[in-house]
């Protein structure tokens, strides 16, 4: 009995034990049929998108097409900035070193493809890319060999990997190889001038887009659009069918044409470079022509200059000496503080030392040396197109405004007389406000008008007339003419700061609304300066600055036509020629009396007005006189303007303080090339056919030489670098036809020498062009048209830079 009891639980305990592990059986495969149940449902339903792209990823491959980036063309369409097609060459290091490839074949490759490349990379950088490896040890999947590699070069370097294959054992491994190059197209961006405009140009940085100027604000214009190219590959990643491929082209981007004459930028680099020199200025030099009546800029460059295609390097020779030396002079830190700011480079150069040691600020975080913070703010330095990104104390040029406003508004007569004794103290029964105000070098004018007080650049005149316009009309016409708000140029990083005071705060404080008057107290950009100036030579309107004439694509359609935008009417036509009419005066044909003299080129109806500003945002210089920021503005012809030339010098030394005689001469110079060249029209009375005696230019400036013989209507040519005069030639007293080239020495008493041609049998305009090209001279009796029958120099004769021939026509 008890035997079948036990038999029978010992039954029980089997069938338990059987369905646990039914159960058991019965769940894992449950469990089972359940994750892969999952794993398909993620397969095929959730994660199917996934798989699918990760399937065609290693089945296809895709390229992008780069786009060609749009070129920069000059007005009369020379190319300015340029992209050009080059190949990088790619290395895949992991299929190199699974392929079995020796230590000596790598070597063979590396050596090779370096001789392939002839371009200073060495065998040693090349095995260094064919065999990196990453921190696990395991190689590189992508590794560059070479950027901007010509395509032959690159078609070599493919070629011989090609054939460089394994070793015979291994040929068994599909498609594998020792090395496993491609190539990436890709573009390079060069500027064939260099420095020439390169702060309107700008740059682009090294992915290719633009970083500064016009390569920055027309990025999506001369980017264009990338294509593409899908095709099928192996399981080593080659293209099976090139042919097969699905290639969406690329969209190039399109070109700008710009309003800039290069004949016209060259003529303003020229002489705003020599200015610097000349005239040692410390801080920046600015200058800009402009077409008075549109707005389009001929002309716009700013100092010092960079290379485009270099432009990490620092370009200006200044720059770099103060980097190389440890310790600087006292000149070296005002030279630094004219052109950076006293307040940007205090912590720096403070004890007169720049440190190459990194410190830690008070948080403790790593502060750059005082070396890499100064290269790095003397390099932003030279990127910036001043004219547009810096503000400057205008000075009397400003006196044109308030003048404008006095007429404009009716409260002024051009008759309006005011008495200047040299000096005027205002709120003399306030101890806060009592303030002596002096004209310059303390001269004293007496009873004078309008145009006699813009020709003399009277501070008290223009305070007086201040006095009877009051704040808010004054104000009125300082929006007016466009600065409270950026001009609106097509180029980047316009300031749209400016300090002008307002209405109320010269009702509020009166020696505000004096210092305005003779714009002692704004400070605006060169390019408001420039374009309110157009303003008041073009009838009243403003205008819209600008220098992109037009967009045209790569067959030379234009894309879009740039137009002259008039913002608003200013001043009435009226008022614009009474005040061209005065700025005429103030040149007054060159002749004593006239302050702004030195402008005048002979044959031009030139107007202008010069102004000197004082730095008294500053503290003095070392020698106890002010910083000064001097410019100068020239609107011709004043019958009619076309063009205006304006120049700003900031902190120059010299022993002449003034801008008419600092910056006048050298916008005078510009005018001298730049009038001819564009074909303006000359005055009516001038004859270009009549006899000068040369001036007597020895012991000066070459500067100060060409503006005695540009009143003279005679061109220059400078033999040597800028300097003081030795020799010239013709020779002073000489009498030459108007319009004849002196030639200029600073370095030699000799003049240099030139082969006569043979002009007989010419004609009378070919034979003179002839001469002129050779460095001569020339004088005619005859009609140009008619042919030649003597010289009075005869042909294949060595002769005089600068020697007159005359010559005889039937």
């Amino acid at each position: 009995m008890a035997q079948t009891s036990h038999n029978a639980d010992r039954r029980k305990q089997d069938i338990h034990m059987r369905l646990r592990t039914l159960v058991a059986t019965a769940l894992f495969l449950i469990f089972g049929f359940g994750v892969l149940i999952y794993q398909l449902y993620a397969l095929q339903l959730r994660d199917a998108e996934l798989y699918r792209t990760e399937a065609v990823a290693q089945q296809l491959k895709d390229t992008v097409l780069p786009a060609a980036r749009g070129s920069i063309l000059s007005a009369n369409g020379k190319v300015l900035a340029k992209s050009n097609t080059v190949w990088n060459i790619i290395c895949d290091p992991s299929s190199s070193v699974k392929a079995g490839a020796t230590d000596a074949q790598l070597q063979t490759a590396a050596e090779e493809i370096a001789n392939l490349l002839n371009n200073g990379t060495t065998a040693e950088t090349v095995l260094d890319v064919l065999t990196a490896k990453n921190d696990a040890g395991e190689p590189y999947q992508y590794r560059v060999i070479a950027k901007g590699v010509e395509k032959p070069v690159a078609d070599a370097i493919l070629a011989y990997a090609d054939e460089f294959r394994i070793p015979a054992e291994k040929e068994n491994v599909t498609g594998a190889r020792v090395v496993y190059l491609r190539t990436e197209q890709t573009s390079v961006r060069s500027y064939p001038y260099g420095e020439f405009l390169a702060s309107v140009l700008g740059f682009c940085n090294a992915d290719g887009e633009g970083a500064y100027g016009l390569e920055k604000s027309y990025e999506e214009t001369l980017a264009g659009t990338p294509g593409r190219s899908i095709a099928e590959t192996n399981r080593d990643g080659e293209v099976l069918d090139e042919a097969a491929a699905k290639v969406y082209d690329a969209v190039d981007g399109n070109d700008l044409v710009l309003t800039i004459d290069e004949n016209v930028q060259s003529i303003v680099e020229k002489y705003l470079n020599e200015a610097m020199d000349t005239y040692q200025v410390h801080g920046r030099g600015c200058a800009i022509v402009m077409n008075v009546k549109t707005g389009a800029v001929l002309a716009m460059a700013t100092t010092q200059q960079f290379d485009p295609n270099q432009p990490y390097v620092i370009a200006d020779a200044k720059m770099q000496t103060i980097l190389d030396n440890e310790w600087l002079t006292d000149d070296d830190i005002e030279w630094l503080q004219s052109r950076l700011g006293e307040k940007q480079v205090a912590d720096i150069v403070a004890d007169g030392r720049i440190g190459t040691e990194t410190t830690q600020d008070e948080e403790g975080n790593t502060v750059s040396s005082e070396y890499t913070r100064l290269q790095g703010m003397l390099r932003e330095s030279q990127w910036k197109n001043k004219n547009i990104t810096e503000l400057y104390i205008p000075g009397s040029v400003f006196k044109l405004v308030t003048a404008a406003a006095g007429l404009d508004s009716g409260v002024m007569t051009a008759g309006q007389e005011f008495y200047c004794g040299g000096e005027l103290t205002v709120n003399e029964n306030s101890e806060k406000y009592k303030h002596t105000y002096h004209c310059a070098l303390g001269y004293t004018h007496g009873l004078q008008d309008m145009a006699q007080a813009l020709n003399n650049s009277c501070n008290i005149w223009f305070i007086q007339a201040a006095q009877t316009l009051q704040p808010s009309i004054f104000y009125n016409y300082i929006k007016a003419f466009g600065f409270t708000q950026p001009t609106g140029i097509d180029l980047p990083n316009e300031t749209r700061w400016t300090n002008v005071y307002n209405a109320e705060q010269m009702a509020n404080v009166d020696t505000n609304l004096y210092t305005a008057a003779f714009g002692q107290n704004e400070s605006i950009t060169p390019l408001q300066m420039a374009t309110a100036v157009a303003a008041v030579a073009n009838g009243g309107y403003l205008v819209t600055p600008y220098v992109v004439d037009k967009i045209t694509d790569k067959a030379g359609n234009v894309v879009s036509q740039t137009e002259t935008d008039i913002r608003r009417q200013v001043i009435s036509e009226e008022v614009s020629a009474q005040l061209l009419a005065m700025m005429e005066e103030t040149v007054g044909h060159g002749e004593e009396g006239h302050s702004n003299r030195n402008a005048y080129v002979a044959g031009y109806r030139i107007g202008g007005k010069s102004g000197t500003a004082e730095r008294t945002d500053r503290s003095l210089r070392g020698d106890g006189d002010y910083y000064k920021q001097m410019s100068f503005t020239a609107v011709l012809p004043v019958d009619d303007p076309e063009i205006e030339v304006f120049v700003m010098l900031d902190d120059p030394r010299w022993v002449r303080d003034l801008a008419g005689q600092i910056v006048a001469p050298v916008v005078g110079n510009i005018i001298s090339e730049v009038a001819p060249y564009l074909g303006l029209e000359q005055d009516p009375d001038y004859n270009p056919t009549e006899e000068v005696k040369v001036h007597y230019c020895l012991e000066n400036t070459w500067t100060g030489a060409q503006v005695e013989l540009n009143k003279q209507g005679l061109q220059h040519r400078l033999i040597g670098e800028n300097g003081t005069i030795v020799y010239q030639y013709p020779v002073a007293g000489a009498t030459v036809p108007a319009g004849s080239t002196v030639y200029l020495y600073t370095q030699t008493d000799q003049d240099s020498k030139t082969t006569v041609p043979n002009v007989v049998g010419s004609s009378g305009t070919f034979a003179a062009q002839m001469l002129k090209s050779s460095s001569l001279n020339v004088r005619l009796v005859g009609s140009e048209a008619g042919k030649v029958v003597s010289q009075d120099v005869a042909g294949g004769s060595e002769a005089a830079y600068g020697t007159v021939v005359t010559i005889t026509t039937e």
